[in-house]
């Protein structure tokens, strides 16, 4: 067994791209995380929401995630850049 570090809070929600290679993990605190899962190797936070991330699902085509989050906002997201592409 192994774990995913560095998370400050508790996580809520994790999806897996279809193709096995990444995941994205939705937190307390806030944020989402990327991670490669080969490596276990951590990428990059996902920053924007207001509220505790409930939940996060990854597109069919692995290119983007979308969060719910307490503060009554979807958020969808670039897991390449990480950038916010629409709330």
């Amino acid at each position: 067994m192994s774990t995913l570090e560095p998370h400050s809070a508790l996580v809520r929600s994790m999806a897996i791209t279809p193709d096995g290679k990444t995941v994205v993990s939705a937190n307390r605190d806030k944020t989402l995380r990327v991670w490669d899962l080969a490596s276990k190797e951590y990428l990059r936070t996902l920053t924007g929401h207001t509220g505790p991330v409930r939940y996060v699902t990854v597109t069919p085509d692995g290119t983007t995630a979308v969060s719910a989050s307490y503060d009554k906002t979807l958020r969808v997201w670039d897991l390449d850049s990480g950038e916010c592409l629409r709330m």
